[in-house]
């Protein structure tokens, strides 16, 4: 089984290389137009869902592992993945409205982690009935690791190198190379670094 694609609307553009075919397996949905997906060569997903309205660009690099990736995107948002990036179980990225997420290269993901772009409803100042709670964007740079059941919130940007500890939240500024745990995250170590193998 490889990728089933429903396209319900015009001029969208989806990509990736045929010799994947059978690596890539999951489902994804285009609502309306003027999409762009790709997805790099040697990259593999186990069920991979993505949703698109209109106008989104989601660029996926080479040799990335997307696991059970879940990205919801509604209009005018933009999502861009770094290659060799690494999705355990499943991950969610949402954009509900049209800001962007950036994942660098070589980033490792876990199992129940929620990436947002949006509170995905309105908060209204009632003196003046304007919302005060806009869309913002997410940076997260190269090598970072999110560990298990993180919560990262719209306007966070976590530097290269960093670690973000399990049940984490982050709503702000990590910098790089540390280690953030806690509600809110803050950082408890500084000038670590991290690798794949137990030592």
């Amino acid at each position: 089984m490889s990728l089933d694609i429903v396209n319900e609307g015009i001029n969208n553009l989806i990509s990736y290389y045929a010799q994947d075919d059978s690596q890539l397996k999951g489902t994804i949905k285009v609502r309306g137009s003027g999409n762009h997906l790709a997805i790099g060569p040697g990259t593999k997903a186990a069920n991979l869902r993505i949703t698109l309205g209109s106008d989104c660009k989601v660029l996926i690099g080479s040799n990335c592992n997307l696991g059970s990736l879940f990205i919801h995107a509604a209009k005018n948002a933009h999502i861009s993945i770094g290659d060799r990036s690494g999705f355990s179980g499943q991950v969610r990225l949402l954009l509900h409205e049209a800001r962007r997420i950036e994942i660098g290269g070589g980033c490792l993901f876990a199992s129940g982690t929620d990436i947002s772009v949006s509170d995905m409803h309105s908060i209204i100042d009632i003196a003046s009935g304007e919302r005060v709670n806009p869309a913002q964007n997410v940076i997260i740079e190269e090598r970072v690791w999110v560990a298990e059941r993180v919560i990262i919130l719209k306007g966070s940007h976590i530097e290269a190198g960093s670690i973000i500890g399990a049940g984490s939240i982050v709503s702000g500024h990590i910098a790089p190379n540390s280690l953030a745990v806690g509600i809110p995250a803050k950082v408890t170590r500084s000038g670590v670094t991290w690798k794949h193998k137990l030592l």
